[in-house]
Order: C-alpha cells, then structure tokens, then sequence
C-alpha cells in the first residue's frame, strides 16, 4: 500500500516537473550538483548516495535506502557580463563602438526555477528502485538586452547581440534506476534516463555580409528546436569497506541532443525606430512557412522543420572515498544494566539500511571528477543548402538573404578534472544534519572561442545546508518528514581576450562572402568562411557568477 500511494504521488509530481524545469546542457554547463544534500556538500557524495537523487547520481546507492518520496528545487541566480571590444579589422559603424571599446553588458538577473522530483521504493533489504525526475544543474533562461543606452542616454544596438541575446527551454531526464547489494557491504547499480529537450536560441545576424554597415543591417533571428529522446545511462558502485569507509565510482552515458526545427527571422530588428517602440518597418519571417514567412512566390521552406541542431554531451566519472564515524549506542538503545562500556559500541542500524543521519556521528567525503568536455567541440546548426555550399532558406525582408546552412557555433572544449570535499555533522542524531562542502575544476576554455551561452573557465565554489527531520514513531522503520535547505556560490574565472588584432568568432551573416566568392563550400577565395563575417565579434572580457539556493522536503515511510 505504502508503495502504490508512493507512485501516485510521484506521478503527480512528476508532471509538476515537466511543466516547471528550464535548464540547459551537462558537465562544463553544470555546477555540483542538483539536489539540496548533494549541492550543500559542494558535488561530494557520490559514496555518500543516501536519498533519491542517487538514482542517477550513483545508483548502487539505492540498495539500503528506505521508502521514500523527495521534492525539491533549485533557484539559480546566474549573472554573466560582456565588455566587448572593437577588433581592428571590423570595418562596420557602429555607434556604440567608435572609441574601440563598448559599454558593459549584463544578463538579467531573473532566478531559474530547477525542480528535482525523485522517490526510492525498498524491495527488500538488498534491493532499491529509484525515480526520478531531474534537469541539469545550471543557470538555465539567460536573457541579454537587445538595446542599451548610450552616453547620451539614446537606446543602441546592444554590442552582444552576435554573441546571444536569449537562451531558453526545457531539458529534463526521467531515470529509473536499481541497485543491489549482491555480496555483503558491496553494493551496485544502474540507470536509465529518457531525456528531452526544447530549445529557444536567439541571436542577431549580419544581414548582407559587407563591408561599413551599421546596426540596422542586422537581422535577429529566434531558433526554435525540440528533440524528444536523448538516451542515456549511468552505472555505480558502492564498497563499504570498513565499518567507517565507503568507496564508490560511477560513470554516465548519454547520447548527444538531436533537434530539429526552424528559425523565426526579424530583419530591420536592431534600427532606432524598433528601439523606440515602433516596429512597423520591422520585416518578420519563419522557416516554418512554406515561403519562409517571405510573401514570395517560393516553396523553399516546404513543410518546416528545416533546422537541425546536434551538440554532444560529454561523458563523465567520478569516484569518491568517503569517512564516516558510526554514532555510539545511547542509554536507551543498550541493554538494560549494561556497563557503560557498552555505550561506546556503534549503534546498530537496521540490517543493511543505510541512513548517516541516524547512524553517523559526522562524515567527510573526497571525489574525483572527469568530464570529457572535448567531445563537445561544437555546436552544430545546419539549414538546406545546395551542392555548391549555398543556402537554399530566403530572409523575410533581405533581398538576396539566406539562412547560412552552416551555423555551427565552435567551441574546443578540454576535458576537465575536478575535485570536491564535503561533509555531514549530526548536530542531534537522528534530527539535525549540518553540512558544508566545496569544489574546484580545470578550466575547459579555449580563449579564441570564447562565449557567453556557457562559463567553461576554471570554477571554484563553496556550499553550505542542512536537514532537519521529524519522526511520526519511535524506531528507525518510523516514518519521517525531513526538511532540507542549502546554499552555494560558484566563482569563475574570467574569459578575457583583449588585443584588437586577435582571432575569434565571427558573426553569422546572409551572404556567403565580403569582397570576395565562394572557393568552396565552405571558404571564401580570401581564406575566410563563408557566412561569417572577416572580423571576430567575441573579443573583450566575460565576467560570471552563480548563487544558488536549494529548498526541500522529503517524507519517509
């Protein structure tokens, strides 16, 4: 009985989630962890693995845990700034731009809401189920102005439009996961998750790729994607190999994101009369119409669904040693007339039932972290072309436009290594957990690709939390609501690529090349890429930071 109304409620909850969690991707895109008990220990619990979150996190966790049902959300606070400047062969006019540096551009500052919905079903002694529902642990919907004031208080062009002006979606993975212990003390598990994604991206575009242009040639464009299968997997181990040691690995699977949709274009977007308010000379398109929104005798974009976005998500391990000093008998759990040595024994826990807030006095955990970031070295978006390399999607509002068929967004990413030290401390055994934790990973940052979707940078973070829980019972197999709270905070290091004459990024544009023809299908006669424009547009200084606090409950039965 207690398991059917386990499932009902989760089911109920489970489509709470569905409707509220906006994220974005894994690993260098994450900070540790979701979940209150995993984000307040700074990631540090992988050996750990104590509630349902372990359904995914290490799924051997799951052997041992009691029944239980867990709501909990993140709110994220991430605040990403831009201080571009002009490179010095960017011909174009703009007036922000003039002196060669322009003014500081932030995100808004709005919180994310990250729900975590997860539940464990004990089989038996030995064996655990788990559910769960769960989002990547990041900023999520990040916003950046379109328009920004200039010394003269008079809206311009903002100066990251190339860059990003809005990122949105939903990316969510339901996981079951099982885990066993087959032996005595060894315990391990697998997952699978079913993951899917809706993606809304928006940037601004170089119209008519040339050279002296100004903000108005610009054309904003709004992709819209959704894929709804992203398999993947995680297994896990647990060894509890001493009464106060625990050692645990784990690794995860998963495939890459495979979207499809269309693009909404807005040509004339970034003049000053759309910046006042007057759009009436703006020119709207959307590849999701037969003529791509163009009012043109023209079939090009046929039935819609004409992009595709693929972006790799990297695999990533952990393993984890883990502390724990048992918790000593109190008078009431020894036998009566006992000799006082007897209370300096450990408490003995319910065969095989993991629970460290009842049968630990404090533990301090240490992991290792791997992240194979390289695998994601781009972010691959592509429309119709034909054999040449020529896009085939006209622009609404640009005579001779087209959608660049190759939008790919590079990014040469490094494996990261990282490390987390965490812990708990029952302040009142079996009622009040407090815990603290930190963590540091290497940078995967390649400076020449340097962004302002992600923070790939070297990260360093610290966490604090706790739990408070209240019994309906006496006896470990009592029922029990538990309340959790954490809070951290992640500093990065900053992206800063400053000399005019470097290599980056250039903007997207709606011709092929500046000055010059197509030598192939993707390079102009001059050495450049087709669709770009000659100069970068990301050089200048990215500045980030994150707060986080995670909330909770949790009910036992």
């Amino acid at each position: 009985m207690r398991s059917a109304k386990l499932l009902l409620g989760l089911s109920v909850a489970c489509a709470s989630g569905l409707l509220a969690s906006s994220a974005r991707a894994t690993s260098v895109f994450e900070f540790p962890d979701n979940g209150s008990e995993q984000m307040a220990r700074g990631g540090a619990w992988v050996a750990r693995a104590s509630d349902p979150l372990a359904t995914i996190f290490n799924p051997a966790g799951l052997a041992g845990q009691p029944t239980r049902l867990t709501l909990q959300s993140s709110f994220i606070i991430e605040h990403t700034c831009f201080s571009r400047i002009k490179a010095a062969g960017d011909t174009s006019n703009d007036p922000l731009g003039a002196g060669g540096v322009y003014p500081r551009v932030c995100n808004d500052i709005a919180p994310t809401f990250n729900p975590q919905i997860g539940a464990t079903i004990r089989v038996n002694d030995r064996l655990g189920v788990g559910l769960l529902v769960i989002g990547p642990a990041s900023g999520g919907e990040k916003t950046f102005p379109d328009f920004v004031r200039d010394g003269a208080g008079e809206l311009q062009a903002s100066p990251a439009r190339y860059l990003l002006a809005k990122q949105a979606g939903i990316i969510l993975s339901p996981t079951l996961g099982v885990g066993a212990e087959i032996v005595e003390n060894l315990r391990v598990g697998a997952s699978f998750s079913w993951g899917f994604a809706r993606l809304r991206l928006a940037s601004a575009t170089v119209s008519l790729n040339s050279d002296a242009t100004t903000p108005g040639n610009d054309t904003r464009a709004n992709l819209q994607l959704r894929d709804y299968f992203i398999p993947a997997f995680t297994v896990g181990g647990l060894w509890s190999a001493a009464p106060e040691w625990d050692l645990a690995g784990w690794y995860k699977w998963s495939d890459a994101i495979r979207a499809s949709g269309d693009v909404g274009t807005a040509a004339n977007f970034y003049t000053r009369q759309n910046a006042n308010g007057d759009d009436s000379k703006v020119r709207y398109g959307d590849t999701i119409f037969e003529d791509c929104g163009t009012g043109t005798n023209t079939t090009a974009c046929g039935a819609g669904n004409n992009g595709t976005l693929k972006f790799a998500v990297p695999m990533e391990a952990k393993i984890g040693v883990r502390y724990h000093k048992p918790r000593a008998k109190t008078v009431a759990e020894a036998p009566a007339g006992a000799e006082p040595s007897a209370l300096a024994t450990p408490a003995a826990p319910q065969k095989h039932l993991r629970d460290p807030l009842a049968t630990d006095v404090f533990d301090v955990e240490l992991d290792l972290t791997w992240a194979n970031n390289s695998a994601a070295d781009a972010i691959e978006i592509r429309f119709p072309s034909d054999n040449s390399g020529t896009g085939l999607l006209p622009v609404a509002g640009v005579q001779g436009g087209q959608i660049p068929p190759n939008a790919d967004q590079r990014r040469n990413y490094r494996d990261v290594i990282g490390v987390r030290l965490g812990g708990d401390w029952n302040v009142i055994a079996d009622k009040l957990a407090l815990r603290a934790g930190s963590f540091f990973e290497s940078s995967a940052a390649n400076p020449q690709y340097q962004h302002i979707d992600f923070q790939p940078t070297t990260r360093f973070g610290l966490a604090l939390g706790g739990t408070y829980r209240i019994r309906f019972g006496e006896g470990e197999s009592a029922s029990a609501l538990e309340l959790m709270v954490g809070y951290g905070h992640v500093f990065f290091g900053d992206q800063s690529r400053t000399n005019p004459n470097d290599s980056g990024l250039g903007a997207l544009a709606g011709t092929s090349c500046n000055g010059s023809a197509p030598s192939g299908v993707t390079t102009c006669a001059d050495g450049n890429e087709r669709y770009r424009t000659k100069w970068p547009v990301n050089l200048g200084t990215i500045t980030s930071s994150l707060n986080v606090v995670n909330v909770g409950a949790a009910y036992r039965f």
